[in-house]
């Protein structure tokens, strides 16, 4: 199930305003964040440098929302801790804590930007490093990566997509760009 932008925004806002931890954008959020251009969204996306404990989500969601219980869920898949909070708006926020030698923060640590949108300050990925990531997905490249970035192509550095892109497989990074810039 996909929410609305008017659903997942203000959940984005009051939950990354309570976090005290550095928290990077992740997922189409980062569209968001960077252009003001919000999608329909399955969960609300989140990167961070180290594993926490769970309490420091669930506190955090507590101050945000005034919530005494709150459902989360602590996993590891392929060495890559998740933590999955479900919110009573139905849209879930999904923190992830990658290993560091394969995180995006670590990749692309000069892509981490300070934006600010609608009156919140958050740290992001740029676009351009955004599009590397999502060329380069373990199930391969997907359709709705396709599409948003066609809406957004026009405000993508493709050359420094391509320069990005050597950091991790530059083939799929020029089939993605080829994709994106199709009439298809």
């Amino acid at each position: 199930m996909k929410f609305s932008p008017s659903i997942w925004i203000p959940v984005l806002q009051k939950f990354y305003k309570s976090l005290e931890i550095p928290v990077v954008i992740y997922g189409s959020q980062i569209i968001y964040v960077n252009l003001g251009i919000a999608f329909e969204s399955k969960d609300i996306d989140l990167l961070i440098y180290d594993v926490y404990p769970h309490t420091v989500f669930v506190n955090a969601y507590r101050k945000a929302f005034s919530e005494e219980n709150v459902r989360i869920e602590v996993f590891v898949k392929n060495r890559e801790t998740i933590y999955h909070l479900f919110t009573k708006y139905g849209v879930s926020i999904e923190i992830f804590a990658p290993p560091k030698e394969e995180s995006p923060l670590t990749l692309f640590a000069d892509e981490i930007l300070f934006k600010e949108r609608d009156g919140i300050s958050y740290w992001t990925l740029s676009l351009e490093a955004y599009a590397v990531i999502q060329a380069n997905r373990k199930e391969g490249i997907r359709d709705i990566d396709v599409s948003r970035f066609r809406l957004i192509k026009d405000q993508i550095n493709w050359d420094k997509v391509i320069t990005l892109g050597r950091k991790m497989n530059i083939e799929r990074v020029k089939e993605f760009i080829e994709l994106v810039n199709s009439s298809t």
